[in-house]
């Protein structure tokens, strides 16, 4: 039965494209989504028929990385994506970007400007922080609250009159509790002070030396402050090794993928209450990597149940899904509706372009 009102829910999609094709004159709306984050950019082109026209993976396209850096990775995004569909940029009506790192006025005037310097005409793009672009991935642009965790952290909510807050987000050197770096570093310090015998003994010792080559864990000091730039995003893979030691019975591991569960919770939690949804059946749910570790996601789903016991929990989304958020946006921008049945179609378009994705 679920499987026939999925297939009649497509159909009756199908046949609102084709109205709306003829309404048109034939004329085929398609749009590119980016998801640009710390480690990587992926770009898919769409029509309105939910069709996949492309699927290229880039570079990261972080804001705080260098201007060349992530103009460079854009391009290429773009490009590539062009070249496989066979179109040029006047055949995309318009480019959804979800921007890691747009945090501040300066940072969207940043972001504004690479784009005009790369070509793109302004009044076919469409720039969101990438968790505004997460909320629309989990909640669909219904009430709610989207954390992401992948290898930084923030949370992000929406009200039924529009209304926005967040926490967290803050960064790696501040805070972003819960995201993949801050696990990394609270290990790092869990290893430091094991090794020193100012703390308990901790397996991580042995897996962190082997995390960065070295025979003696005091070598990692000259890898990680003596370079030309500390790499956040390589630091931050510690953290499926602090996942992995964690499920093998550390418990200094699992402390701290524990507080990385209930800080993630917190920070929903926190901009629930600033929007006064405590009490209200709101969607919830987490985005990112980090979402992969077991541990993570039964602490977190335990604690948002004690804390907002009426949200409506929906599973975590991980890898090339969370460009999911850009692809809804791009689709209410086109009037289109957006219901289970068509979020469960492009969910599988997404997984089978991921098969095909190309290199840019």
């Amino acid at each position: 039965m679920a499987l026939l009102n999925a297939l009649y829910g497509i159909v009756l999609y199908r046949i609102y494209f084709c109205v709306l094709e003829v309404y048109r004159g034939g004329v085929v709306m398609r749009f590119v989504a980016l998801d640009m984050g710390k480690t990587k950019t992926v770009a898919m082109m769409f029509d309105e028929g939910l069709n996949v026209l492309c699927s290229v993976l880039s570079g990261p396209g972080d804001i705080t990385l260098d201007k060349e850096v992530v103009e460079a990775n854009i391009r290429r995004a773009i490009d590539s994506c062009l070249r496989v569909s066979g179109l040029d940029l006047d055949g995309v009506d318009f480019i959804v970007f979800s921007w890691a790192g747009l945090d501040t006025r300066r940072d969207f005037e940043l972001a504004w400007s690479y784009v005009g310097e790369l070509g793109y005409p302004m009044s076919k793009v469409v720039i969101e922080h990438d968790a505004v672009t997460a909320f629309y991935a989990v909640t669909w642009g219904e009430p709610g609250v989207a954390v992401i965790a992948g290898t930084g952290a923030i949370a992000f909510g929406m009200d039924g009159r529009g209304r926005r807050a967040r926490s967290s987000g803050w960064g790696w050197l501040v805070g972003d509790e819960g995201s993949a770096s801050w696990i990394a570093l609270q290990a790092l310090n869990a290893a430091s002070r094991a090794y020193d015998g100012r703390g308990p003994k901790t397996t991580l010792v042995e897996r962190i030396k082997q995390f960065f080559n070295v025979e003696d864990l005091l070598d990692i000091v000259t890898i990680i402050y003596r370079t030309d730039l500390i790499d956040i995003s390589k630091i931050a893979l510690l953290a499926k090794i602090v996942d992995e030691e964690a499920e093998k019975g550390d418990e200094i591991a699992r402390s701290i993928m524990v507080k990385a569960g209930e800080e993630l919770a917190l920070a929903t939690y926190n901009v629930a209450q600033k929007l006064d949804m405590l009490n209200e059946s709101i969607i919830v749910g987490g985005v990112g990597s980090v979402f992969n570790s077991r541990i993570v996601r039964k602490i977190f789903e335990e604690k948002i149940r004690e804390l907002m016991p009426k949200a409506i929990l929906k599973e975590p989304i991980i890898g090339y899904k969370a460009i999911l958020g850009p692809i809804i946006i791009a689709l209410r921008r086109l009037g289109l509706s957006v219901d289970k049945n068509v979020v469960e179609s492009i969910i599988r378009r997404i997984e089978e372009a991921e098969k095909n994705v190309v290199q840019a």
